[in-house]
């Protein structure tokens, strides 16, 4: 989902650094559709759609299944995540 929020900017990659469970999963989804068992692994890859409270926060998307929806919308925090690379908006 490459403007998944409408956003048309270039989203940065990142990796999860502890485990959302199922029921956490759950509870932290943005989605109205829910999939069931759907767990956060650790080290899972997720797609940083915006940064929010100047870094304090992102909107993240997780497990890809067509250019248009993903498994899992919310937001994370810099504690659960570790950044790939940054956006030219952030690198300016």
């Amino acid at each position: 989902m490459s403007d998944a929020a409408g956003f048309g900017q270039v989203m940065m990659r990142a990796r999860l650094t502890r485990e959302i469970g199922e029921s956490e999963a759950k509870q932290r989804n943005a989605l109205s559709i829910k999939r069931p068992g759907l767990t956060l692994r650790q080290g899972s890859q997720v797609t940083v759609l915006e940064t929010l409270e100047q870094g304090q926060a992102f909107l993240v998307e997780f497990g890809h299944k067509s250019p248009d929806a993903c498994d899992w919308l919310g937001v994370l925090y810099p504690s659960e995540i570790e950044l790939e690379g940054a956006s030219p908006q952030q690198a300016a």
